[in-house]
């Protein structure tokens, strides 16, 4: 009898730790304790810096309101997967490339950056980390 409780403690520990690890996986990469790598702009947000950068022209506004509802919809729906080069290059194409910066500065996330190289070859950075953009969009920009 002290055999198979043995048994049923092991495998109860076994099937708890199994779930705790795939539950793990299930979830965003994340930086540092608790920071899931993402474009999440949240319902507390009420403003966002914004900065444009193509051919050398540098536009910077505020959105607000109906401005940040619609950034807020249109980052919530990119896909994107972590971007791997082997020789460690970031994807930027500084010479034909556009460049927006969102900057959050209320809540815990400090924003992203969304770069764009051509309709089908845009990526994020986000805390430090590029992806792959999977369904690229223009952002909804005023300026």
């Amino acid at each position: 009898m002290i055999e198979g409780e043995a048994m049923k403690r092991f495998a109860a520990i076994f099937l708890s730790l199994a779930c705790a690890l795939g539950l793990a996986g299930c979830g965003n990469l994340s930086v540092g304790p608790g920071r899931p790598v993402s474009t999440y702009i949240g319902d507390y947000v009420t403003r966002v810096d914004m900065t444009h950068s193509v051919g050398g022209v540098t536009t910077q506004w505020v959105a607000e309101n109906e401005e940040v509802d619609r950034l807020r919809t249109w980052a919530s729906e990119l896909e994107y997967e972590i971007f791997a080069d082997e020789e460690g290059r970031s994807p930027v194409d500084e010479e034909e490339g556009e460049r927006y910066d969102f900057v959050l500065t209320e809540g815990d996330y400090p924003g992203f950056t969304y770069i764009i190289n051509g309709p089908d070859d845009c990526y994020l950075l986000i805390e430090g980390n590029w992806f792959s953009v999977l369904n690229p969009s223009y952002p909804p920009a005023g300026g």
